[in-house]
């Protein structure tokens, strides 16, 4: 009887510590429903259905949410993934000329890799304190500089040529600092990402807000989706006509000051923008949040780099301060419960008195 080749292991992320060529597609209402490798087929000619499949399974491609008129969220990436209208399918392969091959540098707010903030690490996890004003994740607009290409070249100066790099557990915006986990490997990656898509992880935040807030703990059960007013597309707001998704955030004061609070954000679901939008809604909006304290036309201005003094004393930071505290996790080894935690980003410290 012949024997059976063994079966080759499946690839985490590509390493995005070297440079790479990128190409991105927007799925059209006449695309909704395709699977992802027949999708890409059609538009990467010159490679075929199963280098295609190759290149889903090492971690190639990424889909986005992007216009995603229900900013669901995306599924682990595999050949077969269902597409829905709006969202964004990016590739990214390696440049011509591999390693040798140069890439401009992006400010990522940080002089290097060597300079981030590892709060828990073992062989199969590592949790960094992200930095505000850094994305996660590679973007249209910033290809390189982010948080897990900083993260790919730590490891690679670690670990040398390795096959695994660190893959991306959940997401922050770019403007929130805190706690973010990374699997080392893709059976780690696998059984956490289950654990966040069942809600297994207990996720708790710290915010400072403009106004005292005279209750101590309290509860918001209310639905969210894109805001009825204003100019700007991704702004979103308490939505109670039916059209929003269920949103629920429970919250407590860590700490009353002069004209702000410290609060603590225990979020049960994971809407887009919902401690952001729930605060706002009671009447005490994140300071900093260029958004939902500053509003349309501040938001506006500071996408364009046009922020006055007097603007930015009105925000009171640069950058909102919302600050991703604790995550408790299942270990994906050992299966014992941790809860992994940042402290305080210093900024937000300051003002707070902490």
């Amino acid at each position: 009887m012949p024997r059976r080749s063994a079966k080759k292991p499946r690839r985490g992320q590509r390493d995005l510590s070297l440079p790479y060529q990128e190409w991105r597609f927007e799925v059209g209402e006449p695309e909704a429903g395709e699977r992802l490798d027949g999708f890409l087929s059609t538009r990467l000619g010159w490679r075929s259905r199963t280098l295609v499949q190759r290149a889903i399974d090492e971690g190639a491609v990424q889909v986005l949410p992007f216009k995603d008129p229900q900013q669901a969220e995306v599924g682990a990436m595999r050949a077969g993934l269902k597409l829905r209208r709006g969202q964004e399918v990016v590739v990214r392969f390696d440049a011509p000329g591999g390693e040798d091959a140069t890439r401009p540098p992006e400010s990522s707010g940080l002089a290097d890799a060597s300079e981030l903030q590892v709060v828990y690490e073992d062989e199969h996890i590592v949790a960094i304190n992200k930095p505000p004003g850094i994305a996660v994740h590679p973007s249209k607009g910033h290809l390189t500089g982010s948080l897990i290409h900083l993260i790919h070249e730590r490891h690679r100066a670690l670990q040398g040529d390795t096959r695994d790099v660190p893959t991306l557990c959940h997401r922050l915006d770019r403007e929130t600092s805190g706690l973010i986990l990374c699997a080392k490997d893709q059976l780690s990656r696998t059984r956490l990402g289950k654990q966040f898509e069942r809600r297994g992880v207990k996720k708790a935040y710290l915010a400072l807000v403009e106004g005292v807030m005279t209750q101590d703990e309290g509860v918001v059960d209310l639905p969210i989706g894109t805001a009825l007013t204003g100019s700007v597309r991704l702004k979103m707001g308490v939505r109670e006509d039916g059209a929003g998704l269920h949103a629920l955030t429970r919250w407590k004061v860590r700490k009353r000051l002069e004209a702000r609070t410290l609060v603590e954000l225990y979020p049960e679901t994971g809407r887009q923008h919902q401690l952001r939008v729930h605060l706002a809604h009671l009447g005490y909006p994140i300071v900093g949040d260029k958004l939902y304290l500053g509003g349309d036309e501040i938001f506006a201005r500071n996408v364009e780099g046009l922020l006055t003094r007097e603007e930015l004393d009105h925000l009171g930071l640069d950058h909102h301060a919302l600050h991703s505290w604790r995550l408790t996790i299942e270990h994906p080894f050992t299966g014992f419960e941790m809860t992994l935690s940042a402290p305080l980003w210093p900024t937000i410290a300051a003002l707070a008195g902490e």
